[in-house]
Order: C-alpha cells, then sequence, then structure tokens
C-alpha cells in the first residue's frame, strides 16, 4: 500500500479512469480527478459513467443519456478530461473487470491504467466480479477523508491474495466530503445545492426535472 508515490518519467501513457453512476455528477467528483490528475502525474482523466450498475436497485439510478450529458457539460473547458461511453452501450451488468479489459485492448500496451475511486469503493473489492484480476489491468488511486473507514481498508488489505498487490493501491488524502445520495435527497426536499454542484450541471437536473 503506497501514501508516498514516486514517479520516474517514462514514454508510457498514464490514463486515470473515474468511473461510477455520476447520479449526479458533482464537484467532489472533479475535485477527485483534479487531485489524482496532478499527484500521480496522469496525462488524461477517463470518465466511465456506469450503464447497469449491479449494486444498484432498478430505478435508482437517473437514465444513463441524462448523466452521460451532465458528465459532458460539467468536464467542458478540461482538456484532458474525456468520457467513455464503453459501460453505457454495453447490455447487461457493468462489471469493472469486463470495463478494464476493453479498455485495455482500446488504449493499447503503451498506456498504463490507474483505477480512481473512493474508500468506500475498495472497501467493497472482494464483493466484484474476479477482484483480484484487476490488479494484472490497473493500479488503484483511493481518495480518503478524515474519518474515513480506513480500519475496514485496513483489514481487508491483510486478506493474503491482496497482501502481494499492496504495492498497486496508492493512497491521496482529499477534503471534499460530497454525497450525491445527498444531492438528490436535498433536490427532492427543495433544499439548495447549488454550491455542490458545476453550474451547467445544475441548469440542466432543473431543465429537466431530474431528482424531483
Amino acid at each position: 500500500m503506497s501514501s508516498d508515490f514516486r514517479y520516474n518519467q517514462q514514454t508510457m501513457k498514464r490514463i486515470g479512469i473515474l468511473g461510477g453512476t455520476f447520479n449526479p455528477v458533482h464537484k467532489g467528483h472533479l475535485a477527485l480527478a483534479a487531485a489524482a490528475r496532478e499527484q500521480f502525474i496522469l496525462n488524461e482523466i477517463v470518465f466511465v459513467p456506469s450503464g447497469k450498475p449491479p449494486h444498484k436497485q432498478p430505478g435508482e439510478v437517473v437514465e444513463g443519456e441524462h448523466r452521460f450529458e451532465m458528465l459532458r457539460l460539467a468536464i467542458k473547458g478540461f482538456p484532458k478530461y474525456f468520457i467513455s461511453r464503453v459501460e453505457l452501450d454495453r447490455e447487461g451488468y457493468s462489471y469493472a473487470i469486463d470495463t478494464f479489459t476493453i479498455l485495455r485492448k482500446e488504449f493499447g500496451p503503451r498506456s498504463k491504467m490507474f483505477y480512481i475511486m473512493g474508500l468506500d469503493s475498495i472497501n467493497e473489492l472482494l464483493s466484484w466480479k474476479k477482484p483480484l484480476e484487476l490488479f494484472k489491468l490497473c493500479e488503484f488511486i483511493v481518495g480518503t477523508r478524515p474519518g474515513s473507514r480506513i480500519r475496514t481498508f485496513k483489514r481487508l488489505v491483510k486478506f493474503p491474495p491482496l497482501q502481494k498487490e499492496v504495492d498497486k493501491i496508492h493512497l491521496m488524502e482529499i477534503r471534499e466530503d460530497i454525497s450525491a445520495s445527498e444531492i438528490r435527497k436535498r433536490l427532492k426536499e427543495g433544499k439548495p445545492v447549488k454550491h455542490w454542484l458545476p453550474p451547467a450541471v445544475f441548469k440542466y437536473i432543473k431543465e429537466h426535472a431530474l431528482y424531483q
């Protein structure tokens, strides 16, 4: 497990992959991407909105095209940020192992992928489809916040099959503590959320009456 990352200059392209439902995308997602790009010297960030996430209940996530459009608006003006439709355009559930297998072929052997996520996501890693196979395809950048469930994470990495992979997990402290579920809740209740969302995303949500 590495929290003090050192990078030796090389020709290989370094790509950060930030996946999620983005339901909706908010300033916390953008802060996580920016911190990862700066600290780990990533050439670009690729946002991957999920198609049919296996851990979500039906109806819990708004239509994929809405989430794609909100992402497009959120990253407009960031030349090194991109969106992949790899999960939105694929039928069935969206599993990380399938997505990274496809992206590995797409980006080619001269690229190195970093899976950017929050601590809550990696704490659930062993419940994913073929989780240990992911370490063959990417390294992990995990954003942590003060008061996060770091004890759960420390127990996780003591699991014998993970012990040999801990050098591929890099911790990165972030200060932003924004919850998409809290945003959705407040929107339903008519409470202010504008300060948590990029202006264009807030406008889109209002125009399309999302999360009402």
